[in-house]
């Protein structure tokens, strides 16, 4: 698997310190990544959507580096899967904004799905 972030635009790396891409074997967590607000640390599980996740979270990371507030959001699943994640990002505008960032830089069919079929539906 590259956890190289270089394939990035390069605009997006100029003038910045790039992070540092951890990974943890998938033992079923109920994540797929998460940058470590305040370091230079993107954490990813294995799957078959790296760059998209290795994407949103940069974005995260680069939040922190532009100095912008984030705030902490905690993944559950209150009511149906669908009624969750609309909720996790309408209510939440860095997850938003990081999920419309991995879409733009590295689309796959989830973040696709979560966009068309859960939020702007």
């Amino acid at each position: 698997m590259n956890t190289d972030i270089t394939w990035l635009p390069n605009h997006l790396l100029k003038d910045i310190d790039l992070p540092k891409v951890i990974t943890e074997e998938n033992i079923g967590q109920n994540y797929g990544g998460y940058y470590t607000q305040g370091t230079k640390n993107i954490t990813i599980v294995y799957s078959d959507i790296i760059a998209s996740t290795i994407t949103h979270e940069f974005c995260h990371y680069l939040q922190n580096v532009q100095g912008r507030s984030i705030k902490p959001s905690k993944w559950e699943i209150e009511s149906t899967y669908e009624k969750s994640i609309k909720e996790y990002f309408l209510g939440n505008i860095n997850e938003f904004e990081a999920l419309l960032f991995e879409y733009k830089y590295a689309k796959d069919y989830l973040n696709e799905w979560w966009l068309r079929k859960l939020v702007m539906e």
